[in-house]
């Protein structure tokens, strides 16, 4: 299979289940998944990482319903969406992790977090950038 045959409908599966996951993860047990990625809060931080959840179980279900969809200017801003969003995220985990120290560059679950967001930002940079004149040939 040639690269410029592959489609983003796989990628959009792995983020569907990753997104949704940690989603419900964070909005029923704010708390245990917190304190997994190796922060600690009180209930106002909590209710924040909820709040977050529902945000990150959107994408998941926004990528989820994106699976099947045609080459489109939609589906080109919804991997836009994702490549930015993977971007500023990556880079907050590093700041935040090299700011805080040890605690936080030790911590194996945060540093899976920053190695799926690394992982998929090019990805879906590469469907952006392949799929570019075509999208702008549908003129939809």
């Amino acid at each position: 299979m040639k690269l410029s045959e592959i489609e983003p409908k796989i990628f959009f599966w792995i983020t569907a289940v990753a997104a949704s996951g940690f989603g419900l993860a964070f909005i029923f047990g704010p708390d245990f998944m917190y304190e997994l990625l190796g922060y600690s809060s009180d209930a106002d931080g909590y209710l924040m990482v909820r709040f977050f959840g529902i945000m990150v179980l959107g994408v998941g279900i926004l990528t989820f319903w994106a699976r099947n969809s045609e080459l489109s200017q939609t589906r080109e801003a919804i991997m836009l969406m994702l490549t930015i969003g993977y971007t500023l995220m990556t880079i907050t985990h590093l700041l935040v992790m090299f700011i805080r120290g040890p605690p936080l560059l030790t911590n194996v679950w945060l540093w899976i977090v920053v190695v799926l967001h690394i992982s998929l930002t090019p990805v879906y940079g590469f469907f952006i950038i392949r799929d570019w004149k075509k999208v702008r040939a549908l003129k939809k």
